[in-house]
């Protein structure tokens, strides 16, 4: 990031100004993102997860993006007990 005092830096360069504050989440300026919480849905656990008898500290979150929801399972499943995505 070229500083103010940078040679190589263009004097009123708008459009790199506009680039380097859009990284920054400035706190009196919060993003669109933060402004709204998402709607998170919890999906449950997966019956394999019951059937082997993992407490809730050793299961998984996973993301269905169909579902929009995180389920629970064992570390290796992949596939959503609500609607069996497979793509995440």
């Amino acid at each position: 990031m070229p500083s103010q005092d940078d040679p190589e830096r263009i004097e009123g360069d708008e459009e790199f100004d506009k680039f380097w504050a859009s990284l920054w989440n400035h706190p009196a300026e919060p993003s669109e993102a933060s402004a709204s919480p998402a709607q998170l849905n919890e999906l449950g656990v997966t019956s394999l997860a019951r059937q082997l008898g993992l407490a809730e500290t050793q299961t998984n979150g996973h993301w269905c993006s169909r579902c929009q929801g995180i389920w629970y399972g064992y570390t290796l499943e992949v596939e959503c007990p609500v609607c069996g995505n497979r793509q995440g």
